[in-house]
C-alpha cells in the first residue's frame, strides 16, 4: 500500500462509517441527473419547491428517527399531527392566546407518544403492534374532539406567518427563491437533535439502547427512560409539525397526517437509519426527505408516472436504499 493511500486510510474509514454518506451521494446523483435531463430543474424555485414540500414530513422524521435508532417505531404520528393542528387552530382565531394555542399544540401530542411509550415499556408489546392501535385510537380521539368537521379559517393571525410565512426579503431579492419560515424551523430542528445524538449523554443512550438493549441496561442505562422520551419527542415533533401545516393552510381535517407515519419511516431508511435499530443520522433524515421530496418533483416534471402513483417510486428508493445502506455497513466491518 503507498505512503498516500495509508494517509488516506482514516479519510475513508470515516466516509464509510459516516451514516449520512449514502443518503449525501444518493442527494447528489439524483440532482445531477434530473438537472441534465429536465430543463431549468436546478433553479431556485425547483430548489425552494422541493423543500418547503419536505419540511412538514421532515419536521415529524426527526421524532420517528430517534426512535427507530432507539430500536422503535411510532406509527401513530399522523393523529397528533391532526390534533397539534386542531387544537394550534382553534386556539388562534377570534382573539385567542397564541402561546397558549402552541403550548397546547405541543402538549397533548407529547401526552400521547407518552402513553405510546409507557405501553410499550409496561407491556413489552412490540411498538410498531402498540402505535398501529394507538393510531386508530387517536384519530377517533381527533374525530371526537373536532366533532368530524373539518376547522379553516381566513382569519390572518401573525403568528401564523412566523411558523410558516413566505420569506418575503429573500423573494424580492432572489427571483424564484420561495422558501417559507417552517423551512428555517426544520433545519434548526435537525441541528438541535443532531447535536442531541453525537454530543450528549442521552444521544449516546439513544444509540446503545437500539443496539443492544440488554448490553446498555447492564451498563447502566435506563432504557424505559430512554424510550419513553423518544416517544415523547416523537408526539411533540407531530404537534409541531400540525402548527407548521396549519400556519400554511389555515385549515386541519381530520384525516390530516394520514400516510405521514411511512412516509417519515421512508425518509429515515433513505437517509441512512437502519430498521434494526443502533445506527442513524438526524441529518442523514433530512437528506432523506429531500432525496424523496426531489425525486417526486422530478417524476412529475419529467411526466414518468402520475404525479397519484409516486408511492410506487417511494417503496423502490426505500428498497434500493436498504440495499445501499446494507453494502455500506458490510464496507465498514
Amino acid at each position: 500500500m503507498s505512503v498516500v493511500a495509508e494517509r488516506l486510510r482514516p479519510t475513508r474509514r470515516l466516509l464509510i462509517d459516516s451514516p449520512i454518506t449514502g443518503p449525501l451521494i444518493t442527494l447528489v446523483v439524483v440532482v445531477v441527473l434530473f438537472s441534465l435531463f429536465i430543463p431549468n430543474f436546478f433553479t431556485l424555485r425547483s430548489l425552494s419547491g422541493i423543500i418547503n414540500a419536505a419540511t412538514l414530513t421532515g419536521t415529524i422524521t426527526i421524532g420517528v428517527t430517534l426512535l427507530m435508532i432507539a430500536g422503535e417505531f411510532d406509527l401513530s404520528v399522523g393523529p397528533m399531527m391532526a390534533f397539534g393542528g386542531f387544537l394550534y387552530g382553534l386556539n388562534t382565531v377570534e382573539g385567542g392566546n397564541p402561546l397558549w394555542a402552541l403550548f397546547l399544540a405541543l402538549l397533548v401530542p407529547g401526552v400521547m407518544g407518552a402513553i405510546n411509550g409507557i405501553i410499550v415499556n409496561r407491556t413489552h408489546i412490540p411498538s410498531f403492534i402498540t402505535t398501529l392501535s394507538t393510531m386508530f385510537i387517536y384519530r377517533g380521539v381527533v374525530w371526537l374532539f373536532s366533532g368530524g368537521q373539518m376547522f379553516q379559517t381566513i382569519e390572518e393571525v401573525p403568528i401564523y406567518s412566523i411558523f410558516n410565512g413566505r420569506l418575503a426579503t429573500i423573494a424580492d431579492a432572489v427571483e424564484g427563491a420561495n422558501f417559507r419560515t417552517a423551512a428555517l424551523w426544520w433545519i434548526g430542528l435537525v441541528l438541535l437533535f443532531q447535536y442531541l445524538l453525537v454530543r450528549t449523554r442521552f444521544g449516546n443512550h439513544v444509540f446503545s439502547t437500539g443496539g443492544n438493549v440488554g448490553a446498555a441496561a447492564a451498563q447502566g442505562v435506563n432504557v424505559k427512560r430512554v424510550k419513553l422520551i423518544c416517544f415523547i419527542l416523537s408526539g411533540v415533533l407531530s404537534g409541531f409539525a400540525g402548527v407548521l401545516l396549519f400556519s400554511q393552510f389555515k385549515t386541519v381535517r381530520i384525516a390530516t397526517g394520514a400516510g405521514e407515519e411511512l412516509k417519515a419511516i421512508a425518509a429515515a431508511v433513505v437517509g441512512g437509519t437502519l430498521l434494526t435499530g443502533g445506527s442513524g443520522s438526524i441529518v442523514g433524515a433530512l437528506l432523506g426527505g429531500l432525496i424523496i421530496s426531489t425525486l417526486r418533483t422530478g417524476v412529475v416534471l419529467a411526466n414518468l408516472i402520475p404525479a397519484d402513483n409516486f408511492e410506487a417510486i417511494v417503496g423502490v428508493t426505500i428498497v434500493g436504499a436498504a440495499i445501499f445502506n446494507h453494502w455500506i455497513r458490510r464496507r465498514s466491518l
